[in-house]
């Protein structure tokens, strides 16, 4: 699986990933707070190389439509889908 930093409109999807080792947003309003002084570089699927421009925890609303959150996940400017590390 690979993820491309987004070239349009930025979509709330997710992905469940083994490859990556945090979770990661490209959307920021989806946090409900954030540390913008966390920055370290991360290596996307295309070997590609970004920074994170924060952590924080994000609201999640379940397909059953209840409010979850993610309290440790990485914001990172233009990912085109959001992910959820599970590896």
């Amino acid at each position: 699986m690979t993820c491309n930093v987004a070239q349009g409109k930025q979509i709330n999807v997710w992905f469940l990933y083994s490859g990556c080792n945090n979770h990661m947003i490209g959307n920021i309003e989806m946090f409900s707070n954030l540390d913008e002084s966390v920055k370290f570089e991360v290596t996307l699927g295309t070997d590609s190389k970004v920074f994170t421009m924060g952590k924080g925890r994000a609201n999640i609303l379940t397909n059953k439509g209840e409010n979850k959150y993610i309290s440790t996940i990485y914001f990172v400017t233009g990912l085109k889908h959001n992910l959820i590390s599970i590896g």
